[in-house]
């Protein structure tokens, strides 16, 4: 037995010692009340590791010498043994308790909570009439059938009471666990979502990798046939044997980059709703950082799982961003995905300024911005062939309508590469 599990179990001792002292007497003998066994039945539940037996029979004599602790302040003919055998079938009440409810633990924490509370109630009231005939041979008080009802009157409300505090504090555990794990899963899936694009254009450089080598060696089977200076036929192989071993490097990023998006890519389907919402959360703080009142909704009227969440986040993070980048201090921007036939059509719309009719044809070109910093460097311009070539990929196809007071990028995707 460990450290962590003696210091669980001193604790519920320590609660249930205190605890219990909060007491009715209602057959005027030493048996008592008290909200001890609550305190003792809600620890089992919250420490679910600690032994359930061990801790019961543990519980039960501390609890007894505490008592006769206790009572040794009060009475001037104070007799230990006396008063630890007056105040020694808690340890009954405890052991049999514990013992009752370790049944529960076979469930694996699956149990239903009603199941639970009737658990509760069995191990509180058989475990109070063994605490009763225990007092009735040890300490020679009456055992009273009539008294059986009143202590599972008792028992029902305790547990039901203890069982709803649980599952309240369990709920309210459960929650802040899956709010901080769907957290972690937004960001992962941003982050993959990144991974995926550069491993997307890694895979095009792979293939202008391949064609540079094929070229470089055919130049130097074409030297060798001139019968060129060796040291101009050696040099056009050594650049086909670099540029090789750049294309290994690759392969090997491209291998490294394949293998973490595949550890990280969860392998359920992800709904179309909650892809959208991932990206709008992550563009709304984007927004804010920027210091702009944009205000970001979206309209999901698809019930769809789908593979290809990467794509789709790429797609959405960059149409989204580029219109909050658009738009100058305040504005909206609303995401809508629908089902057309056998198609989804995703539009994202902004009230910004629109874009140019001059440069609407080559908005989708790698290179092209309007965009600029501070000191007059251009943007990088490949966030909307992004779009394009991931729209492509999915065998989509996507569109543009804009005026100087509203800009609609129209993505249809067939359900099929989804």
């Amino acid at each position: 037995m460990n450290r962590n599990t003696i210091i669980k179990i001193l604790i519920i001792v320590c609660v249930t010692a205190f605890l219990g002292e909060l007491k009715i007497t209602p057959f005027n003998s030493s048996f008592r009340i008290a909200l001890g066994s609550a305190g003792f039945f809600f620890l089992l539940l919250y420490y679910k590791d600690v032994p359930y037996i061990l801790t019961g029979f543990v519980t039960g004599v501390l609890t007894t010498l505490f008592r006769t602790g206790l009572d040794s302040f009060y009475f001037e003919d104070f007799s230990f043994i006396e008063t630890f055998l007056t105040h020694s079938p808690i340890i009954g009440y405890y052991l049999v308790f514990a013992t009752i409810l370790q049944f529960t633990k076979r469930n694996d924490g699956s149990i239903s909570p009603l199941l639970l509370g009737f658990f509760g109630v069995c191990s509180d009231g058989i475990a109070n009439i063994a605490e009763l005939l225990l007092h009735s041979a040890i300490n020679g008080i009456p055992f009273m059938p009539s008294n059986i009802g009143y202590v599972f009157l008792v028992a029902v409300f305790r547990s039901f009471f203890v069982i709803g505090l649980y599952n309240s504090i369990e709920s309210n555990r459960l929650k802040a666990i899956y709010v901080e794990q769907r957290k972690k899963f937004e960001e992962i899936q941003t982050i993959l979502s990144e991974l995926y694009i550069e491993g997307f254009y890694l895979e095009k450089t792979l293939t202008d990798i391949e064609t540079i080598t094929r070229k470089a060696h055919d130049l130097y089977q074409e030297l060798k046939k001139l019968e060129m200076p060796v040291e101009l036929t050696r040099s056009a192989l050594l650049i086909a044997q670099e540029v090789h071993e750049v294309k290994k490097d690759n392969q090997r990023i491209k291998a490294g980059l394949e293998k973490l998006i595949a550890e990280g890519h969860i392998v359920k389907p992800v709904s179309l709703k909650e892809i959208v919402n991932v990206s709008l959360k992550a563009n709304k703080k984007y927004s804010k950082s920027l210091g702009k009142n944009i205000e970001i909704e979206a309209v999901v009227d698809v019930d769809l799982k789908v593979q290809s969440i990467f794509p789709l986040l790429i797609i959405l993070n960059n149409l989204i961003t580029n219109a909050i980048e658009a738009i100058d201090e305040t504005g909206f921007i609303q995401v809508t995905v629908r089902m057309l036939d056998s198609d989804i059509i995703i539009e994202v719309l902004d009230n910004g300024p629109g874009i140019d009719p001059d440069e609407q044809d080559v908005i989708f070109e790698p290179g092209f911005t309007t965009k600029f910093t501070e000191t007059g460097k251009p943007s990088t311009g490949i966030g909307l062939s992004h779009v394009k070539l991931m729209v492509e990929k999915l065998d989509g196809a996507i569109q543009l309508q804009s005026s100087p007071v509203q800009t609609t990028f129209t993505i249809t995707l067939p359900i099929h590469s989804l």
